[in-house]
């Protein structure tokens, strides 16, 4: 980066949005150079109220897209209008209202004090609040998610990994394949995994969700059926890439061994077991040595081995909540 200001684009994602949408650019406009709505075939017209709203602005843009392409697809096209215009810095802010946009000026100084951060996120957990407030049943979905992702992008300090709120350095953003994060909600999980695979830094800026009602458009069944299944192909690509194909190290000797180790004395075991159910015959206590020896060396194995992808993580900084109010108020976040 040069000595010259930081400019920074807000991309807002649109859709069904419209009763919210103007207001989100009110408050990013204080904060970021310029805010680029993206309509994604939204059947509110969202784009257009925002149009009608900032008419003649020449720091707001609606860019409209032909189809719904998913909250993915629609960031990808505001980082690209980002991009074509020589911007430093994007931050990704919902249409719906629940992102504070006053911390789009801590970013900005965060990217400014550190040219080497590639990603800012944040991170709803600093407060027990958040815990008793979120549905039990979403708490435990985003515990499950949360904790395959760090299997899956390596970033095993992360603390709130499918947050959307995202700004990126895009100095460094153009060096990687970002046009390949996920087109539909995975996009937060797929930004962590493309970034964890190359062990880029990343900082989590702790911040508050504000609740609304406005309902998501997230769908519970969307999330168990696309989501699992792309997760394990992540973590499968990383564990191949970075042990087998970037480097070889003791992690790599951990896996060979107790991979085959313990599916031998998973499946072993098992036939031997269902021989013995089949037949009435008790298997040899050699046998049943043999099976739990392979499977329990297997499994430590591969415990040494997740152990020394945590002792190896990729790294995540946090700027604690106590910074951001000191920072808040001692000038930091300044409108543009």
């Amino acid at each position: 980066m040069t000595s010259e200001p930081l400019r920074l684009f807000c991309v807002v994602p649109a859709y069904k949005a419209a009763s919210t949408v103007c207001d989100v650019v009110a408050s990013a406009l204080q904060f970021a150079d310029t805010v680029v709505v993206v309509d994604d075939a939204c059947p509110q017209r969202s784009g257009e109220a925002v149009r009608a709203a900032f008419a003649g602005n020449p720091n707001v843009h609606v860019i409209q897209r032909a189809r719904n392409g998913g909250v993915g697809a629609a960031v990808k096209t505001g980082i690209a209008f980002a991009v074509e215009r020589d911007a430093d810095a994007v931050v990704k802010i919902d249409a719906d209202g629940q992102m504070d946009c006053a911390f789009i000026g801590v970013i900005r100084r965060l990217f400014e004090a550190d040219p080497a951060l590639v990603c800012v996120k944040g991170n709803r957990f600093f407060d027990a609040g958040v815990l008793r407030s979120m549905p039990k049943s979403r708490l435990f979905g985003n515990a499950v998610l949360s904790l395959w992702a760090k299997f899956a992008s390596g970033y095993w300090n992360v603390i709130d990994p499918t947050n959307g709120y995202l700004a990126f350095n895009l100095h460094l953003l153009r060096l990687l394949p970002w046009d390949g994060f996920a087109d539909s909600y995975f996009f937060e999980l797929s930004v962590l995994c493309e970034l964890g695979l190359r062990k880029l830094p990343i900082l989590e800026l702790e911040m508050p969700t504000i609740y609304t009602p406005v309902p998501s458009s997230l769908a519970i069944r969307r999330v168990v059926l696309e989501f699992p299944p792309k997760l394990l192909r992540m973590t499968l690509r990383r564990v191949l890439l970075q042990y087998y194909v970037f480097d070889i190290n003791l992690a790599t000797l951990y896996l060979t061994l107790g991979v085959p180790l313990l599916l031998f004395g998973l499946i072993f075991g098992g036939y031997q077991w269902t021989l013995s159910q089949i037949t009435g015959v008790a298997r040899e206590t050699g046998t049943i040595i043999l099976a739990a020896v392979t499977f329990l060396v297997g499994f430590q194995l591969i415990l040494n081995a997740l152990m020394y992808d945590v002792g190896f993580a990729a790294k995540t900084t946090h700027e604690l909540v106590v910074d951001t109010h000191r920072r808040l108020r001692g000038g930091l976040v300044q409108k543009r």
